[in-house]
């Protein structure tokens, strides 16, 4: 018997962000970052980023 496994969703390690991080985004686009490098900075989409 073979046991097939099809599933298409990504284990997340994170599904919010912490204060720290919110704190982080706040500080960084004071600075005049950019969406992209803060995304890399966090390990975050950027997307995720810009939502926030």
């Amino acid at each position: 018997m073979v046991d097939i496994i099809n599933s298409n969703t990504t284990v997340r390690s994170f599904k919010h962000l912490n204060s720290y991080e919110r704190g982080e985004i706040s500080a960084l686009l004071k600075e005049g970052k950019s969406i992209r490098y803060i995304a890399r900075k966090l390990g975050r989409s950027p997307s995720t980023i810009s939502r926030e």
